[in-house]
């Protein structure tokens, strides 16, 4: 019975000989070079699993950063458009403050006006006044 290369731990795309004890992990990072750090046999065991697993989906070395990709967009472009929204507000109520504060004073200066009606008379500008002549 004829056993597969993944079977007997040796990845098809290296040649016979080649880096016998070392095997392609995630991002091109061979095992050996972690082997002392990863003395444990069950971490050995489940840092191949998540290698097996990335080379085959992809999930680790492209899924994780476009994960973190998106999630930083939509949190900044989500605090841009509040912050937009915030601003026009702010604006609108300004203005709406402004013409309130207006419409106040020319209430005031009617008030007054009507006030002086009785001593209102026509006079004629004087002629240094006077923009045409």
């Amino acid at each position: 019975r004829r056993r597969s290369p993944h079977a007997l731990g040796r990845d098809l795309r290296t040649p016979r000989g080649v880096g016998q004890g070392a095997r392609a992990a995630m991002l091109g990072v061979k095992h050996n070079v972690f082997r002392r750090a990863q003395s444990h046999p069950f971490i050995r065991h489940w840092w191949r699993r998540a290698a097996r697993f990335d080379e085959r989906t992809g999930m680790l070395s492209a899924g994780i950063p476009l994960t973190i990709t998106m999630v930083v967009t939509i949190t900044v472009s989500t605090i841009m458009i509040d912050r937009q929204f915030e601003l026009r507000d702010m604006r609108a109520r300004t203005i709406s403050a402004r013409e309130a504060s207006l419409e106040e004073e020319h209430e005031a200066m009617r008030d007054f006006l009507k006030g002086t009606e009785d001593e209102y008379e026509m006079k004629a500008i004087p002629d240094q006044f006077r923009a045409g002549k």
